[in-house]
């Protein structure tokens, strides 16, 4: 069911329409919340390295501390499963809502600049994306690990399914995860600006662990204890996705503001 949406303006809407959709069979659900997310793939500058982004980070921090901006949260990842197109080092920050995301882009370009010459001077980024995310599945209660694992997959669906009958199958296959007591979260995250035109595929499909044991408990879990029977059973062939990249990933800043301010 891929297509080509020309414009962000006419993706959002689509979007958040084929979800009313899915999630109105229930008269309690309520269509998942969208939260902007915003990715950076980055390589570091010459005789630059990890200390010397943390100390950028530290500069950062301070600033944003000093402005008080609550609403702002960001993970960097380090590649450990992966291929030879990958990157050094990646940038993801969310914000609690999209305007409290331009309120926070609009004071970053306009009072960053000194906070901004740190990452200037340790990377060099090749990609900043947006993406509209929504979460299928919660992780674990409780704030996210200092340090955690972030697994990625491009995910394309099937041309004769319709959102209506992908997104309730989704859920219960998220539900049938939980019930298995996998703590993991899920997310569902849409291009929306940057990128490169069409990208041949619909979305990425990103699942968080805490850690790598209880990424190798659910990796378990699908390989030899049935999970991989149950997805098949409940999903069928209505989506397809692509070998996973699998991040290190580190907190480096959290959200204290509630979820829509």
């Amino acid at each position: 069911m891929h297509k080509k949406l020309l414009t962000p303006v006419v993706l959002i809407p689509l979007v958040l329409s084929g979800w009313t959709a899915a999630f109105a069979q229930e008269e309690e659900d309520k269509p998942p919340y969208v939260t902007p997310v915003d990715t950076f793939t980055c390589s570091y500058n010459d005789d630059k390295g990890p200390g010397d982004l943390e100390k950028a980070i530290t500069n950062w921090n301070a600033w944003m501390d000093d402005e008080g901006v609550d609403s702002y949260g960001a993970v960097t990842m380090t590649p450990y499963y992966f291929g030879d197109d990958t990157f050094e080092i990646g940038w993801l920050g969310f914000w609690t809502s999209q305007e409290a995301m331009g309120t926070g882009i609009d004071n970053y370009l306009t009072k960053g600049g000194e906070a901004a010459e740190g990452f200037n001077d340790a990377l060099t980024c090749d990609s900043h994306e947006h993406w509209a995310t929504i979460n299928v599945k919660p992780p674990k209660e409780g704030p996210a690990p200092d340090n955690f694992v972030l697994m990625f997959s491009n995910c394309t669906v099937a041309e004769d399914t319709e959102w209506d009958v992908l997104m309730p199958a989704i859920k219960e296959a998220m539900a049938y995860m939980t019930d298995q007591e996998l703590g993991n979260g899920a997310w569902m995250m849409w291009q929306v600006f940057g990128g490169a035109g069409d990208p041949g595929w619909d979305f990425k499909w990103v699942t968080s662990y805490a850690n790598y044991t209880e990424f190798g408990k659910a990796y378990q879990h699908n390989a030899n204890g049935g999970g991989r029977q149950k997805m098949n059973e409940i999903m069928g062939d209505m989506m397809d996705c692509d070998a996973a990249r699998v991040y290190n990933a580190r907190t480096v800043r959290r959200i204290t503001a509630e979820v829509g301010e």
